[in-house]
């Protein structure tokens, strides 16, 4: 905020206040501009001044976010590829399923996370991100307890100094990935949740489609309703926030992709490449959608499972989140310069 700022937005502020009190020194104040009649027009005027100012200061106030979500990430990747770049560099692909590399946001899911990383390795993939986004209770000991069990598989950890939301923490770990795929040795990055709602199984159709289609794919994007008889106990008032949202993607960005915020998905590392978003609230989604449409990365929908748990329901998937998912999607499409 700079003194312009400042002298507009609060003394502005200060009159309309006084005016509302008493609207006959509103008129006695139009009188003396010639606007006796039209006085509710500096009331118009002073609105419309101050949203600006607001959606002015805001944009500020989102940039910094942005600004220190980047810092935090960038301090995250540099400290733990020094901690990690010698394991990376011993690790030796010996199956098909070391060209994957997991994803893997955590905040306080020390009573899951667990099982989900045992899902994994049981299934053969040994390559797993991490990023615990400064979590409260165990989960970073979880991870670390993990990682000396199963010692013949890449896990690296990296964590936030402080907590910058569930977005934020993907950014770091694809932005990790960007950086160091080659030393990695792996082709394909894999998004999925630490709550235990992500079925493992499911990587076997990603990996079928894979193949079929012979690199013809950059991206291979989760449904939920491809085949939507396989959610469980998905609630009835979801399915239509669901509905809504594959409307609002085709409309502002024009992505033909039915189930927008699915995060189960398989990207090449290219294509990963290509991808730059910037948000790290709720509108990460949109963001990388718009971003496939973008740079026009050929994508692909296959059928996933995911498990509607009492746990992922009551942590990640309330349905007040999807109206600050609207909120913010307008205020970045519109507003958001």
């Amino acid at each position: 905020m700079n003194i312009l700022h400042f002298f507009v937005f609060f003394l502005w502020s200060l009159a309309l206040i006084i005016f509302a009190i008493d609207n006959a020194l509103l008129n006695k104040f139009g009188t003396f501009f010639g606007l006796a009649r039209w006085a509710d027009l500096i009331v118009y005027a002073s609105l419309v001044v101050l949203a600006y100012f607001y959606i002015t200061l805001f944009n500020k106030y989102t940039k910094d976010k942005h600004e220190l979500t980047r810092l935090i990430t960038h301090l995250s990747i540099d400290k733990t590829y020094e901690l990690e770049k010698e394991n990376i560099k011993n690790f030796k692909n010996k199956t098909e399923k070391d060209n994957f590399i997991f994803n893997i946001r955590v905040y306080n899911e020390w009573k899951v996370v667990g099982s989900v990383i045992d899902e994994i390795i049981k299934a053969w993939f040994k390559k797993i991100i991490f990023i615990n986004d400064w979590s409260k209770d165990n989960s970073l000991e979880v991870l670390y307890e993990k990682k000396k069990q199963y010692p013949n598989c890449l896990f690296v950890i990296l964590s936030h100094t402080i907590n910058r939301g569930g977005w934020a923490a993907n950014q770091t770990g694809y932005k990790f990935i960007q950086k160091y795929a080659d030393q990695l040795q792996v082709k394909r990055f894999v998004w999925f949740d630490s709550d235990g709602q992500m079925d493992i199984k499911d990587m076997e159709y990603f990996i079928s489609e894979i193949k079929k289609d012979s690199w013809k794919f950059e991206a291979y994007l989760g449904s939920r309703f491809i085949e939507w008889w396989k959610a469980e106990n998905i609630p009835f008032f979801r399915k239509i926030i669901l509905a809504i949202s594959r409307l609002v993607t085709v409309i502002f960005y024009s992505a033909k992709i039915s189930d927008p915020h699915n995060w189960y998905r398989v990207i090449e590392i290219n294509a990963l490449r290509k991808i730059e978003i910037m948000a790290d609230g709720m509108h990460y989604a949109n963001e990388l959608n718009e971003q496939i449409k973008k740079h026009k990365i050929k994508y692909k929908e296959v059928p996933v499972h995911i498990r509607y748990t009492e746990h992922s329901l009551k942590k990640w998937q309330k349905n007040s989140n999807s109206i600050k998912l609207a909120v913010e999607m307008i205020y970045k499409k519109i507003f958001f310069r």
